[in-house]
């Protein structure tokens, strides 16, 4: 057969080798399995199965153990979630409750029914005491049920503890934003996004109890009809009714393999796959699709949403954050005011995703508080929690729950508000809609694009009426197209609505498209605020300096304002443009602190003079001349990024062709002189009037 058309098993190249001694190992080990049942294949009568099985003694055994083993595993259920609920929270001594909860496991079967029968027994320490009401536990078939749950309940609970321990948090997280209360996320996101393991749990508590024979015999005795189950039957009969015995055995080993195989099966993929779908909702498209096919819906195509039970009369709140956060060294005081966009950018941990939760409820503000207009929703005189502020987060991960429809996710929150499940849906339909989002809603969360996803996730937020909408980096995971189109989602609610929305972003076109204002996290505390155009177009901070590409350096004023000049550190100068601002002019102080900012496409790089004379400047129009070293080169679009670092430190960007890297030879290490066009230099004393005037943001003294 050609290479060509040889199927995945046929390539040499994508086959995985073993050691031999490995396979041989494993077949060993399938031998030691699997020969056992071959020999006890061999010894059962087949074709007296049916009467064998039929026989009085049998139906017994069986009927008991059917009743005995499903009422040990509801109990097992009843009782098992909620103590693996609690184990897989942290308190102080669970690692030692979860080796008590799982010890029946590792425990010899003979002596769990020794422990039960001196515990229950008539002799036993609560024995006397049931018998002064009329009850006897040991050797009935109540004695049974308990023997069975004692020894198999751990299995249920240390397969689904280990799983909620293990599970993302996040939807629980998402579903308190949304005015869920504990016993709702844990009864609508918790405990569904667990069924897969509570399925095997259950599962194997139940292969678990159907095999039980120890602890049965110790407690419960060997009374027919009473306590006598399969196991016991199998023990008891082997030696004078071999045949039934093997009968019963072949029938507990294959529910064995029935209720094993069961632990496998993705018993929710089998149910939606059979589940019709209801008739005129579109199939659902390739889980890959972009949301961005879809074409942007009117302004308003659902006209008037339906009203929500308990939603604000106006919508926008004035925010007022202050507080402070020493574990995660976040001292923040800020300030928006209503109807107003927010951008609060930084670098990496910088503490903006510590604000968003602050001013969500997931986080206490600790020494501050948070206002929303004049309700004080955390301080010294109380906590509203999440989900009762007003206030709707969108976070980076869209957070879809997975396992209910795209409808029900959006009405999930209004539900939890009160809403009835006719008046919430309405709701959900009408908040799809106005994303462009209404054909998806009868699909599962799993089954939506990242696009999709965002889409559905904003519409979920607006539909609990927020006065106050916390953007987390919501674009972060989608596509350049669907990110466009969701910012203009975005930017038309919030106006429609007069949201105040609180941006977190690391993308200056969002800052550029939605914000009115900007504040500069760095190290936990805000170092820039102003209105977005002046942010970005003259930035004061080196991080939004880097964000916008241009050129932040540092130092002194010298010079006069109609040839102001910048000293560095070093000594070097940078001879910059008149001053054009009045205040500037008038407040012009050589030796005060300032900053010249320069676009990239301002510097010129130079291979260094065999002189290493830098104040020679070729004939032309710059004026200046500095003495660099080559930090990083890196792609930026169809030009290369060069970094370049001055003897101070300092650091100076420049946007050359590919052709001039190559022809300059540069790499890091490099030494150059960068060649900057005076009429392109903008300096800007710092500590100028930039805040005054507008919304606060300072960090908390």
């Amino acid at each position: 057969m050609p290479d060509a058309a040889r199927g995945p098993r046929g390539s040499r190249a994508a086959r995985t080798r073993l050691p031999v001694s490995v396979v041989l190992l494993a077949v060993i080990g399938a031998c030691a399995t699997i020969l056992p049942f071959v020999g006890l294949g061999t010894r059962v009568a087949w074709t007296r199965l049916p009467a064998l099985l039929a026989s009085e003694q049998a139906r017994l055994a069986l009927g008991l153990s059917l009743r005995t083993c499903l009422l040990a595993t509801a109990v097992s259920v009843v009782l098992g979630v909620p103590l693996a609920i609690v184990l897989a929270h942290q308190w102080p001594g669970v690692r030692v409750a979860r080796v008590l909860a799982v010890l029946p496991m590792a425990m010899p079967p003979v002596v769990a029914g020794t422990a039960l029968l001196a515990t229950l027994g008539k002799r036993g320490l609560l024995g006397p005491l049931l018998e002064q009401v009329g009850i006897q536990v040991s050797f009935t078939t109540a004695a049974v049920v308990i023997a069975q749950v004692f020894v198999s309940m751990p299995y249920l609970v240390v397969t689904l503890e280990a799983a909620l321990r293990s599970r993302d948090t996040r939807p629980e997280t998402i579903a308190r934003t949304l005015g869920a209360g504990p016993a709702t996320v844990l009864a609508r996101i918790t405990l569904p996004l667990a069924a897969p393991a509570l399925a095997r749990g259950a599962a194997l508590a139940l292969g678990r109890s159907l095999g039980e024979f120890g602890a049965t015999i110790a407690f419960a005795g060997s009374r027919a009809g009473v306590t006598r189950t399969v196991p016991l039957a199998v023990y008891l009969e082997r030696e004078h009714d071999t045949p039934t015995a093997l009968a019963l055995a072949v029938v507990l080993i294959a529910a064995s393999f029935l209720v094993v195989g069961a632990t496998g099966v993705r018993w929710d993929l089998l149910v939606r796959r059979l589940r019709a779908r209801p008739s005129g909702s579109t199939a659902p498209g390739p889980a890959g699709s972009s949301a961005h096919t879809v074409s942007a819906p009117d302004d308003d195509p659902a006209g008037p949403l339906p009203p929500l039970p308990g939603a604000p009369s106006t919508r926008g709140r004035a925010v007022h954050l202050c507080f402070t956060a020493s574990g995660r060294d976040v001292a923040v005081d800020l300030r928006i005011p209503a109807g107003r966009t927010l951008a609060l950018i930084g670098p990496n941990g910088s503490g903006k995703s510590t604000v968003c939760a602050v001013i969500a409820g997931l986080l206490d503000a600790v020494g501050g508080e948070v206002r929303l207009g004049e309700r004080v929703v955390d301080g010294p005189a109380g906590f509203v929690p999440a989900g009762q502020r007003e206030v709707a987060l969108l976070a980076q991960a869209p957070g879809v729950f997975a396992h209910m429809s795209v409808l029900d996710n959006v009405a999930f929150g209004p539900r939890c508000r009160g809403a009835s499940r006719a008046a919430a849906r309405q709701l959900a339909r009408a908040e799809l809609a106005a994303v462009g989002a209404a054909h998806l809603a009868e699909r599962r969360g799993e089954e939506l694009s990242g696009g999709q996803a965002a889409r559905v996730a904003l519409a979920r937020a607006l539909a609990t009426r927020p006065a106050v909408l916390v953007l987390d980096e919501p674009t972060a995971a989608v596509d350049v197209a669907a990110r466009q189109e969701l910012r203009t989602l975005v930017a038309s609610r919030a106006a429609h609505d007069g949201l105040t929305v609180l941006l977190v972003t690391h993308d200056v076109a969002e800052v550029a498209a939605l914000a009115d204002d900007v504040a500069v996290l760095d190290r936990g505390r805000v170092v820039e605020t102003g209105p977005a155009a002046r942010v970005l177009a003259a930035p004061t901070s080196t991080f939004t300096a880097r964000l916008t590409g241009t050129t932040l350096l540092r130092g002194t004023l010298a010079g006069s304002p109609d040839r102001p000049r910048l000293r560095l550190e070093g000594g070097a100068e940078v001879v910059a443009a008149p001053l054009e601002n009045a205040v500037e002019r008038a407040g012009f102080q050589p030796g005060r602190s300032a900053s010249a900012l320069l676009p990239p496409e301002a510097v010129a790089v130079y291979a260094r003079w065999p002189t290493d004379e830098i104040s020679r400047i070729p004939g032309g129009s710059p004026r200046n001349a500095l003495a660099a070293t080559v930090r990083e080169v890196g792609g930026n679009g169809g030009l290369v990024g060069v970094v370049l670092e001055l003897g101070d430190g300092q650091l100076l960007r420049a946007l050359l062709t590919a052709a001039a890297v190559a022809e300059l030879g540069l790499r890091p290490g490099r030494p150059v002189t960068a060649v900057i066009k005076a009429a392109q230099v903008r300096i800007t004393p710092r500590g100028s009037e930039r805040t005054q005037g507008l919304p606060r943001a300072t960090a908390a003294r």
